[in-house]
């Protein structure tokens, strides 16, 4: 059995995810979209497919600093060192008259190949000789250099990297630097992203007093508002809305979360999910019923921490329920809420999963999909950190993320790392 004595709904936290992610593209949505200029634009998520304006290279250009010439004129030379004196320079940025019979030229990385040249020499290949001024007026190339030169060396061609009009960015891309520099390079300055998903957070519990109080000793303060706020808020593509507390009250949390349907794009609560008397959050859900339709996807997953975790759609809202325990909330809001979301947000492909080996197996091995807190070091290799449990918000403090270890598998790996940030 699962979870109120009933099945699991998804055989894993990657099914649950799918599941969701399926039912939110079944719902018809237009997506708003904004213009922002690039240097504003990192992290957001690309609602337009862009294109070439012209081929890259528009020209043909050196790849090395070095001497631009002719290879048949190195081939038809007399066998041994080849000297020839060089005639002139080559700027980048500017256009080069045509190469002469036997020319060399001198030429930097970038700068445009002059017409009828199909070689360039690099630098490091062959002998200079300055003038009294320090310019270089010849060049010597070693019989050795002169066997190994080849028509097309060093030489990037017009057009090689990608042809005019051809697709540089897909919509849907999170837009990373490298693909603000690309759409630099294609003059794309202000590109159309996808406007953000605005995410409203409900904490609840009796029990959560604000961080700046001194609680008693019957009470804790509210870490999982701040958590989680900070856990999504670094999204650039995700705004988050004020977020509430709300006393383990049903009718209250109701008013709240249909204020929150009307305003938002998804919705995240944190406790009162489990199966205590108290615990009103799936009773609340399913009583907005009349503002939205309701479809609970699954209410507890084979996963710990965070078995009790509900997931929901209302009227294409997705609202994710976490366990209130504070390890649970932001391992859960790690590798099922922010996952979600990307994709609600428009986003075609999430950042790739790094994976890791866990070089300290306790041989500890449980029937669910185990979340695990590790250190990572800069080789990639990570190690368990110990705690106390799904309530140890100390231990996570000093962690770098997770792992997700299959069921009845023992530490080593490699698994998919999940990091806080």
């Amino acid at each position: 059995m699962g979870f109120r004595n009933q099945p699991f709904a998804c055989d894993s936290p990657a099914a649950a995810v799918a599941l969701m992610i399926e039912r939110l593209q079944s719902v018809p949505r237009n997506r708003a979209t904004e213009q922002v200029a690039l240097a504003r634009a990192c992290g957001r998520v690309l609602a337009e497919t862009v294109c070439t304006d012209r081929m890259s290279p528009p020209v043909s250009v050196s790849a090395m600093d070095g001497y631009a010439l002719v290879s048949a004129d190195v081939e038809a030379a007399p066998a041994g060192d080849f000297s020839r004196d060089v005639s002139r320079e080559v700027l980048i940025g500017t256009a080069p008259a045509p190469i002469r019979p036997r020319e060399v030229v001198r030429i930097v990385t970038g700068a445009a190949i002059p017409l009828g040249c199909d070689a360039v020499i690099k630098r490091e290949s062959v002998v200079e000789e300055s003038s009294s001024s320090g310019c270089v007026k010849r060049i010597t190339i070693s019989q050795r250099a002169r066997e190994a030169l080849r028509g097309g060396e060093n030489i990037r061609y017009a057009g090689e990297n990608a042809p005019a009009g051809a697709e540089v960015l897909r919509r849907g891309t999170r837009l990373t630097p490298a693909a603000l520099g690309a759409l630099a390079a294609v003059g794309c300055a202000v590109p159309r992203v996808f406007a953000r998903l605005r995410v409203s957070i409900i904490t609840t519990g009796d029990e959560l007093v604000a961080v700046d109080e001194t609680p008693a000793p019957t009470q804790i303060r509210n870490s999982n508002g701040l958590a989680i706020e900070s856990l999504l808020a670094s999204h650039p593509w995700l705004d988050v809305v004020s977020p509430v507390h709300v006393r383990d009250d049903e009718s209250a949390l109701a008013r709240d979360l249909g204020d929150a349907h009307a305003d938002s794009d998804a919705i995240v609560l944190t406790g009162g999910v489990s199966m205590g008397h108290r615990d009103c959050v799936r009773a609340a859900i399913e009583s907005i019923a009349a503002i939205a339709p309701v479809e609970v996807l699954f209410h507890g997953l084979p996963q710990q921490p965070g078995k009790p975790m509900l997931g929901a759609i209302a009227g294409g809202v997705p609202i994710f329920a976490l366990p209130g325990n504070p390890v649970s909330s932001l391992v859960t809001c790690t590798r099922i809420v922010r996952t979600v979301l990307a994709a609600h947000a428009g986003m075609e492909r999430d950042a790739a999963i790094a994976r890791v080996i866990v070089a300290n197996d306790d041989e500890q091995r449980i029937g669910l999909w185990w979340h695990r807190l590790v250190t990572v070091n800069d080789c990639g290799v990570a190690r368990l950190v110990e705690g106390r449990g799904s309530g140890d918000m100390l231990s996570a403090g000093v962690s770098d993320g997770f792992v997700e270890i299959p069921p009845k598998e023992g530490a080593g790996g490699p698994f998919a790392f999940y990091p806080w940030s």
